[in-house]
């Protein structure tokens, strides 16, 4: 996602300037967009597996939500084989539940008869499955557990804490219970949970042991795909494992940006659909903050058009403005504490200001320097180096350490 895709995203009322054209930094790595033939083709390897899935009394298909890319280029390819057997399980995790309208953006006219929900982490109807070695509780939709096999679709990208969202991500948080996101949440707020790591974060690995739990009851076969500039350019079907490691290992290269420096003025824009709130847009920020000079600042522009986003996190931002507040242990962590963790280490390095459509008081409440004129503020910083990462929600910066 370059500028000219930051000022089609914006909405009225921010104006995104040209200057930020010319100190972009992003990818040089323009890959190819899939083809419908290349990604059927990618399903050729389980096609044995979705004819045998089309001869039972039900298929879960788990999809993403809102808050990621939609999954109908992906899912095109099956609607045929396995036809009316099909029920579609949005995996919303703790976020809102889906729209129709959204539904229809997300799924385009596949499976559009199929019955569908959004799964609901409050739901008493959650099957337990075991818990993890690390102690999280697992319980997930019975949807997934009424001995019917299920389908995953995800998108892969850099995930803040996670590592990269997609593949087991489908299942926990996806379809979880609040008990077992909250519990797997908390590794966030230990060391290794960091954008673009898988070996050594703690959330990924309980994340994986919860699959497992799943993958002993439940026949699975997932596909996950990598985006760039809102298309798809690399998909894999295979087990939940194998897919997405390949998926992550392309997500890698193609995420990865190299910034010739670090600087004291960043402006991140999250890119779509990250910018739908400030809880899905601020992932920018755990992602790149590390290319800040320290003392320096790190501008977020970002619509914010559906508010916060999550309930948590203007008490998540003012806490992390609290010199006593310190990190909790697992029986005490509520969920969004990970994020008092990153912010208040943040804070200690570098200052925030964001350019949104929300309330200034709201903003400033929250410790951050509300903006409306992004060019007028990038001259005041005097800074004859500021860097702008566009789609920064879905890349990994790197910069030289000297």
């Amino acid at each position: 996602m370059g500028w000219e895709e930051a000022v089609t995203s914006m909405k009225e009322g921010i104006q995104i300037p040209e200057l930020l054209q010319e100190i972009e930094v992003s990818n040089p790595v323009a890959p190819m967009f899939l083809s419908d033939g290349q990604v059927r083709d990618a399903w050729a390897g389980v096609m044995p597996d979705l004819v045998r899935f089309g001869q039972s009394e039900a298929v879960t298909l788990v999809v993403n939500d809102a808050t990621r890319p939609a999954c109908y280029p992906m899912i095109e390819p099956i609607e045929q084989i396995l036809c009316d057997k099909v029920r579609i399980l949005f995996a919303t995790g703790t976020h809102r539940p889906v729209t129709q309208d959204e539904k229809s953006t997300l799924l385009g006219d596949c499976f559009s008869d199929a019955p569908w929900k959004s799964s609901n982490c409050d739901s008493p109807d959650m099957v337990y499955l075991g818990k993890t070695p690390n102690g999280t509780p697992v319980s997930m939709d019975p949807w997934l557990l009424d001995g019917n096999p299920v389908i995953a679709v995800n998108s892969v990208e850099p995930h803040y804490f996670a590592g990269y969202t997609g593949g087991r991500k489908s299942f926990l948080p996806g379809v979880s219970s609040r008990e077992s996101i909250v519990m797997n949440h908390f590794h966030a707020c230990l060391p290794g949970s960091l954008p673009g790591k898988l070996d050594g974060n703690p959330v990924h690995t309980d994340m994986m042991e919860a699959l497992s739990l799943l993958e002993d009851r439940v026949e699975i076969v997932q596909g996950n795909g990598v985006n760039h500039r809102g298309r798809l350019v690399h998909f894999y079907a295979g087990t939940c494992r194998e897919s997405f490691l390949k998926a992550s290992g392309a997500s890698a290269v193609l995420s990865t940006v190299s910034v010739p420096y670090k600087s004291p003025v960043v402006i991140l824009h999250p890119g779509e659909p990250l910018d739908i709130n400030l809880y899905q847009s601020e992932k920018a920020i755990y992602n790149c903050q590390s290319v800040v000079e320290d003392r320096g600042y790190l501008l977020l522009i970002s619509s914010c058009v559906e508010g916060l986003g999550a309930d948590h996190l203007e008490k998540a931002f003012i806490a992390s403005m609290d010199e006593g507040w310190n990190t909790p242990g697992r029986h005490q962590y509520n969920l969004g504490d990970h994020t008092i963790v990153r912010l208040k280490n943040m804070r200690k390095r570098i200052n925030l200001a964001l350019c949104s459509t929300l309330p200034d008081s709201i903003v400033e409440g929250m410790g951050i320097e509300p903006v409306h004129d992004i060019e007028s503020w990038i001259t005041q910083k005097k800074c004859d180096r500021p860097i702008f990462i566009p789609g920064a929600g879905f890349v990994v910066p790197v910069a030289p350490e000297n």
